[in-house]
């Protein structure tokens, strides 16, 4: 399975619609196999940001596959936190059984 290596140039991640075309792009490269998110350039990352490019993949694919396959490197310990908290969010939704409205009526 091959590993690619993903790095970001900007040093403030906060755009939703900005992490919407990194993450079609990020699940492009997980569909070769593995990805390593390189975040040395960035500074800061909106927990918008977060959970557009980590916590949508982990809402549609699962947390394991997600841990598997995505391998985030120097991340500054705010940037990580921030990553966590949209992850655990999402898989908690993810986990949590869906309402059956018919047996609501």
């Amino acid at each position: 399975m091959n590993t690619q290596r993903i790095a970001f140039s900007k040093t403030d991640l906060a755009s939703r619609k900005t992490a919407a075309i990194e993450r079609k792009s990020l699940e492009s490269a997980l569909s070769f196999g593995k990805v390593e998110i390189d975040l040395n350039n960035v500074d800061s990352i909106s927990e918008s940001y977060s959970d557009e490019l980590f916590g949508v993949l982990v809402a549609k694919h699962g947390l394991e596959p997600f841990l598997t396959q995505v391998k985030i490197l120097n991340a500054k310990d705010s940037i990580l936190k921030s990553i966590a908290i949209v992850i655990q969010r999402r898989e908690s939704e993810r986990k949590k059984p869906s309402l059956n409205k018919a047996a609501i009526a």
